[in-house]
């Protein structure tokens, strides 16, 4: 049967060195990604070691590896099934698929210049007037339903440019506060400032909390993290200020509650649920 696998700790990186894997050993089946036990499985499909197409819902070819990409600190597991694809929608065949290294380096890049990517959060639910999903992927997928409200929201001319026409239109709508995710945001400005509070900073403070930081966001381009995040990086500083004396441990905790204060009113008070404080 040839090469069979199951991974369930995904890292940045690891979906191109999976498809690179399969296409040296020329498989042939489908790669099959997983973001969550209520979302629909990515299907990439590989023959003879060529990546033919790319299925995920109403999101198809090009678009699914784009959507991958970005968000692959939110993919769960991955496996690989073999067996031959049938029926191929024309719509879902990745162009230029026989050069995957090219394929991957140059989606790679378009995302790293995708001007919406900050707001698009993949496994965050989210809701509108008439409509809500567990997830914003949920939006990818079901896209047909969700596009027509999404078009109905007028341009306010600070649109982002992006690979895919989605994010550009989630991304207003995300802005403006006709879309909005379930979970309060806080913008990551916070968080610069909870540092200063404790500076100078050891070298292993500096390391520990860079790496604390990252694994709070949804992905690295991001520019706000949930306010249950918000809070426990903020915990995190004040056991340092603790640390370093009572009185600066509790000059920490009531600059911290004042923070989540303005925070929660930022967020309550705009027609968005994104704390711009």
């Amino acid at each position: 049967m040839g090469i069979s696998f199951h991974i369930s700790s995904v890292r940045e990186g690891t979906l191109f060195n999976v498809m690179q894997l399969l296409s040296l050993e020329k498989v042939t089946g489908s790669l099959n990604v997983r973001f969550g036990p209520n979302i629909p499985e990515v299907l990439i499909y590989f023959e003879a070691g060529n990546l033919t197409c790319a299925e995920f819902g109403d999101l198809l070819g090009d678009a699914v590896l784009d959507l991958l990409l970005c968000q692959e600190f939110a993919i769960k597991e991955m496996g690989f099934n073999h067996g031959r694809k049938k029926n191929i929608k024309e719509e879902s065949i990745i162009k230029g698929a026989q050069h995957l290294s090219g394929v991957m380096l140059n989606i790679s890049r378009d995302i790293d210049h995708c001007e919406a990517r900050s707001l698009v959060y993949g496994s965050m639910a989210v809701r509108e007037k008439n409509m809500k999903a567990d997830s914003l992927l949920e939006v990818f997928n079901q896209y047909e339903k969700w596009k027509p409200s999404l078009q109905a929201i007028p341009s306010d001319g600070d649109d982002k440019e992006a690979p895919l026409p989605h994010c550009v239109l989630l991304h207003r709508a995300l802005r403006t506060g006709n879309l909005s995710y379930e979970a309060p945001l806080v913008s990551l400005k916070l968080l610069r400032e909870l540092i200063s509070i404790v500076q100078p900073l050891s070298e292993t403070e500096a390391k520990n909390l860079k790496g604390y930081m990252r694994s709070l966001l949804p992905h690295p381009k991001a520019t706000h993290i949930t306010m249950e995040r918000f809070q426990a990086f903020a915990g995190a500083i004040e056991s340092i200020a603790q640390r370093r004396s009572e009185d600066l441990g509790n000059t920490a905790r009531k600059s911290i509650q004042e923070m989540i204060r303005k925070a929660k009113e930022a967020s309550s008070d705009t027609s968005t649920n994104i704390a711009k404080v």
